[in-house]
Formats: structure tokens, C-alpha cells, sequence
């Protein structure tokens, strides 16, 4: 009997030891719920996935309208599977980051404003355009924790659709955001309008959009010649936002490639 148990110990130890953060049901595991009231009194909501490397750089998510930050669970587990070596003992090319994802204002969880409850259907445009404020009160409370030792001079923000919009507005009230990637921005969202924040940001820039999204494609076409610093995607179909990295492999495999070159 005990020579029974000893063993069952072990293969239950044994199936620990394979668990890695690759697997999308350990990924929820690892995401740490964190909270804030921002300026105006609304508790916003965003997960941390905190990176097993030390000082490492800080990937911000940012959802496109209707969507939460589950939307990007896909990419975050492609991610970890591009950078995690697959040979054990194999040193990694690259640190895998510290990965904040958003449920913006009036989606999924940060609807409480005060004492009242929001939803973006019935957002006005003043306040989605609170959007840029909410993501830089966000990441500066993240630098500060010092729980966590995050790179502050590599910061990376990805977003789509009004989150694109979103996320290059973010650098101009954030330091050292090296990189920004924009899947199926529009020229106007909800009035966040994202071309003077594209001619004056100095890093790197992908823009990405579906032929077939008539308004995002063509908007990502006149976008992308603001910025020299810019790579412009048009893939064939119709997908908007998170869904044309989720639906095409290519596609994933090329952002995570472009974002590692």
C-alpha cells in the first residue's frame, strides 16, 4: 500500500514539473487581478502576467470595443511559446515580458464609476477619449509596485481597433514606449483620432488591417504614411481587430516575429 502511494506521489509531482506557463489554463493561473480608482473615481480593472525573467519589459494589451482582456489570450500564449526555449537548458534569445491586459472603461469588469455603473454602448465620446489617461494611471502604478522588476525603459503597446487608437496615444504620456502595433485603427473612433500622435512618436509602428474592413483599411493606409518609422500589413478577409491575429496563424507568427526582429 504505501509503495502504491509513494508512487502515485510521484507521477502527480511528475505532471507539476510539465505544467508550464504554455499551457492556457496555467496562464489564467499566473494573471494577478489588479485594481485602481483613476482620476475621475472609476475602478478600472487590468491582469498582470508577471514575466519569470528579472527586469524585464512590460507588453500593455489594449481590447477593441465589445472585447475584455481575455481577447488577447491567444497572443499571450503564442508569445510564451515563441520565447520559451524548447530544449531544456537552452539559454532564450529574448526575456519574455511582464504582460498587462485591459478591460477598458465601460467593458467586462471596470464599469463602476462613483456610484454608478457604465457601459460603453452608452459611452459619449468625452469619455472614451479618457481612454489614453486610464491606461498611463495604470501603467504608472504597475512602475511603482516595487513587487515587480519591470524594464521601465521598454514598454510595448499593442491595441485594436479603438484600442489602437488607444495605444498610440499612450506614448505621449508615457516614457520610453518603444514599440506600438495598431490591428485595424480607424481615422476616428469614437472621437480618439490618432494621427497627430502617429507624425510626432519616435519608435517603431505596425499597423494592421483586413482588405475587406473597408473603413479600417483604408484608414490604416492613410495612417501609415504619417510615420517613416511604420510597417503597414494588409491581409485578405474581412477580420477586425484581435480577430485577424487570432484567426491566421500567419499573421500571429508575423507580429511576434516583428516585434522580436
Amino acid at each position: 500500500m504505501k509503495a502504491t502511494v509513494m508512487i502515485a506521489i510521484i507521477l502527480l509531482l511528475a505532471g507539476t514539473m510539465v505544467a508550464t506557463p504554455n499551457n492556457q489554463a496555467n496562464l489564467k493561473l499566473h494573471q494577478q487581478e489588479i485594481t485602481i480608482k483613476t482620476a475621475d473615481n472609476l475602478k478600472l480593472y487590468a491582469w498582470l502576467t508577471p514575466s519569470p525573467d528579472k527586469h524585464a519589459p512590460l507588453y500593455v494589451l489594449l481590447p477593441m470595443m465589445g472585447r475584455t482582456h481575455t481577447s488577447y489570450n491567444d497572443f499571450i500564449k503564442a508569445l510564451y511559446d515563441k520565447l520559451t526555449p524548447s530544449d531544456t537548458g537552452k539559454k532564450a534569445m529574448h526575456k519574455i515580458p511582464n504582460i498587462l491586459t485591459f478591460d477598458l472603461r465601460g467593458h467586462g469588469k471596470s464599469t463602476t464609476l462613483g456610484k454608478a455603473t457604465i457601459g460603453f454602448r452608452s459611452m459619449s465620446p468625452e469619455d472614451f477619449q479618457k481612454y489614453p489617461q486610464d491606461i498611463q494611471e495604470m501603467i504608472t502604478h504597475i512602475l511603482n509596485d516595487t513587487t515587480y522588476d519591470i524594464d521601465k525603459n521598454n514598454i510595448v503597446v499593442i491595441g485594436a481597433s479603438i484600442g489602437a487608437n488607444t495605444a498610440i496615444m499612450v506614448p505621449a504620456l508615457v516614457k520610453n514606449v518603444k514599440q506600438v502595433v495598431m490591428l485595424s485603427p480607424g481615422e476616428n473612433y469614437r472621437s480618439l483620432e490618432p494621427a497627430n500622435y502617429l507624425k510626432k512618436y519616435q519608435g517603431k509602428v505596425l499597423i494592421c488591417a483586413s482588405e475587406e474592413d473597408g473603413y479600417a483599411s483604408e484608414s490604416s493606409k492613410k495612417l501609415a504614411k504619417l510615420n517613416n518609422n511604420c510597417t503597414l500589413k494588409i491581409y485578405p478577409g474581412s477580420n477586425h481587430g484581435t480577430n485577424i491575429i487570432n484567426n491566421h496563424p500567419q499573421t500571429m507568427t508575423y507580429l511576434l516575429d516583428w516585434l522580436f526582429k
